[in-house]
């Protein structure tokens, strides 16, 4: 159509006479249903990152590289191989006393 958002300014609105996208349309819609003070609070609350956030993810990430860059320890197999045949050759269900 070539005429574009008078909110986001980015796509075509949906018709000649409308003034809104389809999405700028919903928001629109959600903030006239609903009160305009409650739906900034849920935007706020779930889009947007105070300072203990992002101070919270940061120490995430730092331990996530740290964790990766650990060299991995590698089991002796000789040892392991006696103790996992003694485990499989056991009985798996618990003998019935008499």
């Amino acid at each position: 159509m070539g005429f574009k958002c008078y909110f986001c300014d980015t796509r075509d609105r949906v018709g000649y006479w409308s003034n809104w996208c389809e999405d700028c349309a919903n928001l629109r819609r959600m903030l006239l249903l609903y009160d305009p003070k409650k739906c900034t609070d849920i935007l706020k609350r779930t889009l947007m990152r105070d300072d203990k956030q992002i101070d919270f993810k940061i120490n995430q990430e730092k331990k996530k590289i740290v964790l990766n860059e650990l060299p991995t320890i590698k089991e002796d197999e000789t040892n392991d191989n006696e103790s996992d045949s003694e485990y499989t050759n056991k009985r798996k269900t618990r003998s019935k006393k008499i």
